[in-house]
C-alpha cells in the first residue's frame, strides 16, 4: 500500500516537475527518503506511469495509461472506503471505522478533519458525542454520494450477493437501456449498487412511475430489490431526468450573451453552446459530487487563460440566479471558454489583396501576414478574380493595391499604394479591430432610435441637441429627465467632432449599459 507521503509525491509531480529538495521540503523528510519513495512508486505504478529525472528540472511524472493510473491510485487510497462506511451507517464510532479499515485509530482521527475540509463544499461530515460520525445529508444525496464511490470501484466495500458475474450482467443491461439517454451505463449500475447497499435504510416516499425497466435490469443481473427500493431507484432517476429537461441550447446561448465582455470577443459559437449545454445536462441527469478520478491542478491553465475562467465564473453566477443546478467540476466550463477563445483567436480572417503587379502583391502579402495576426491574404489580380473570390468567401477586408476603381457598393475596403508601409499596416490593423462594429451596427446602435435630422447651416450644437432630445422623448426612447440632463451636460464643454462624427459626452450614474443612437444630418456640424 502507498502511504500518505508517497501519494502526496505523486500529487505534487502531477502538477509540475520538482527537485528532490523541493519534494523533501513539501513532505518533511530527507532527500534520501524521497529517492527511495520514487523507486517504490515506479515499482508500484507498474508501467502505467513513471517518475524519471529530467535534468535541472528535477523529477517529473509521465502518465502512459491515464485511466489505469487513476484506478491504481484509488486502490491505495483509503479515503473512499472511509466515506463509504460513513454512508452505509447512520452513526459510526471512530474505533469501528478503524476496525473496519484495519488501520490505526490515530489514522482515522487524523483523516476525518481533512476529509471534512476537502469536501466542505460537497457534503457535510458531522459528528455527535456518544454516537459517532456521519454524513449529514438527505437520503437522496447520500445515495448519489455512495453511487459516485461505487462507480470508481464497485468492490470498494463488500456487498452480500454481489459477484463479478452479477456485476458483468448488470453493466451489460445498463449499457443497453435507452429510456434515459443522458445517463451512462456505468452511472446507472452504480446507482443500482448504491440502492442495493442501502436497501434496508430507505425511508423516503416516492411516487409510482410507469414502466418496469429498472426491475427488469435488476432481475437480469441476478439481484433482488424490494418494491420500495425499486420505487426509490426509479423515482430518483426520473427526477434527475426531468430536471435535465429545463436545459436547452437556447437557454445557454441567452445566458452566454449576458456574460460581461463576451460580445466584443465574438466567441459564442455552436461548439461552445453545445459543450456547455451537454455539461449542464450531465450535471442534472447524472450528478457527480465525488469526482471519478483525482483532478489535476488547473493553475497553469488558469494562468494561461484568465479571461476564460473569469467568464466562466460570471456564467455560473448567471446560471445559479435562474436554476438550482448541482454543478460539479465547474472548472470544466472554464476550459470550454478557453477552447472557444483559442478557436477564434487562431481563426485566420480572409483578406483580399487586389493587385495587378505580381512582385508587389507577393511582398505585400508576406508583410501583412507577418505583421497582422490571424489573417490570410488572398491575392486577386483583376476585378473578375475579385468577384469570383467574393462569391466563395466573404472577406473581412479588401485592400485595393491596384489602379482599378472599386464599386461604391463595396464598403469594406481601403486603398494602399505601391509597397505597403508601417502606416499602411496600422491602417489595416485599425480596420480589422473595428470590423465587428461595422458588420453588426445594430448591436451598438438601436435601429428604432436612429434617424436623420435635417439641420441647417450655422445651427448651434445646443439647438441641435435640444431638437434631437425632443424627438427621442417623443419616440419614448429616453425620458424627459434624461433629456434635460443630456442638454445640460452638452452645454458644459466643447463638442468633440472627429472625421465629421459628433461624439456627445457620455455620463450616467446608472449601472445599466449605455444606449447608442446614430443620427445623421445633411450639413457639417461645427
Amino acid at each position: 500500500m502507498l502511504n500518505e507521503r508517497q501519494l502526496k509525491i505523486v500529487d505534487l509531480l502531477e502538477q509540475q516537475p520538482r527537485t528532490p529538495g523541493e519534494l523533501a521540503q513539501q513532505t518533511g523528510v530527507s532527500g534520501r527518503t524521497i529517492l527511495r519513495d520514487i523507486d517504490y512508486l515506479n515499482f508500484t505504478l507498474n508501467g502505467k506511469a513513471r517518475i524519471f529525472a529530467s535534468g535541472s528540472a528535477g523529477y517529473q511524472l509521465e502518465i502512459f495509461e491515464r485511466r489505469s493510473f487513476f484506478q491504481l491510485l484509488q486502490k491505495h487510497d483509503n479515503d473512499d472506503r472511509l466515506l463509504a462506511l460513513l454512508l452505509l451507517n447512520t452513526f459510526t464510532p471512530r474505533a469501528q471505522l478503524a476496525s473496519a479499515l484495519n488501520l490505526p485509530e490515530t489514522w482515522v482521527a487524523e483523516r476525518l478533519p481533512r476529509l471534512k475540509q476537502r469536501y466542505e463544499r460537497t457534503f457535510c461530515l458531522a459528528s455527535r458525542p456518544g454516537l459517532g460520525h456521519f454524513i449529514d445529508e438527505t437520503e437522496e444525496k447520500r445515495v448519489i454520494l455512495l453511487a459516485n464511490l461505487l462507480r470508481k470501484d464497485p468492490f470498494l466495500i463488500p456487498l452480500a450477493g454481489i459477484t463479478r458475474d452479477n456485476l458483468q450482467h448488470l453493466s451489460t443491461a445498463c449499457d443497453n437501456q435507452h429510456r434515459w439517454p443522458l445517463m451512462q451505463g456505468d452511472y446507472l449500475s452504480s446507482l443500482i449498487l448504491a440502492i442495493y447497499a442501502l436497501r434496508n435504510q430507505l425511508t423516503d416516499e416516492w411516487p409510482q412511475y410507469p414502466g418496469d425497466e429498472i426491475k427488469q435490469i435488476v432481475e437480469h443481473s441476478g439481484l433482488f430489490l424490494g418494491d420500495n427500493a425499486v420505487r426509490t431507484l426509479t423515482g430518483l432517476i426520473e427526477k434527475q431526468h426531468q430536471q435535465a429537461q429545463v436545459i436547452s441550447a437556447d437557454n445557454v446561448q441567452g445566458l452566454l450573451q449576458r456574460v460581461p465582455g463576451i460580445a466584443s470577443l465574438n466567441i459564442i459559437d455552436a461548439q461552445l453552446v453545445e459543450n456547455i449545454t451537454g455539461h449542464l445536462l450531465r450535471c442534472l441527469a447524472a450528478p457527480v459530487w465525488i469526482a471519478e478520478h483525482r483532478q489535476s491542478s488547473m493553475n497553469n491553465l488558469k494562468a494561461a487563460w484568465p479571461a476564460a475562467f473569469d467568464m466562466s465564473l460570471h456564467f455560473i453566477t448567471l446560471l445559479r440566479e435562474q436554476l438550482d443546478i448541482p454543478l460539479f467540476d465547474s472548472d470544466l466550463i472554464g476550459l470550454y471558454f478557453a477552447c472557444a477563445l483559442e478557436r477564434h483567436q487562431n481563426e485566420r480572417q480572409p483578406i483580399i489583396l487586389l493587385s495587378d503587379q505580381n512582385a508587389i502583391a507577393t511582398i505585400n502579402q508576406l508583410a501583412i501576414e507577418r505583421d497582422v495576426l490571424h489573417c490570410r491574404v488572398i491575392i486577386a489580380r483583376s476585378l473578375s478574380e475579385l468577384v469570383a473570390i467574393r462569391e466563395e468567401i466573404e472577406p473581412l477586408l479588401i485592400i485595393n493595391n491596384s489602379h482599378y476603381l472599386l464599386d461604391d457598393a463595396v464598403n469594406n475596403y481601403i486603398t494602399v499604394k505601391n509597397i505597403i508601409t508601417a502606416a499602411g499596416i496600422e491602417q489595416i490593423k485599425h480596420f480589422l479591430a473595428t470590423a465587428f462594429i461595422r458588420q453588426q451596427p445594430e448591436r451598438f446602435f438601436s435601429a428604432p432610435g436612429s434617424f436623420h435630422y435635417s439641420n441647417v447651416r450655422g445651427e448651434s450644437w445646443q439647438h441641435i441637441t435640444r431638437q434631437i432630445c425632443a424627438q427621442l422623448v417623443a419616440q419614448h426612447h429616453i425620458t424627459a429627465d434624461e433629456a434635460q440632463r443630456i442638454i445640460a451636460r452638452e452645454g458644459e464643454g466643447e463638442n468633440l467632432i472627429v472625421n465629421r462624427l459628433a461624439i456627445p459626452h457620455c455620463w450616467s450614474e446608472q449601472e445599466r449599459r449605455f444606449r447608442g443612437f446614430f443620427i445623421t444630418s445633411p450639413n457639417q456640424l461645427r
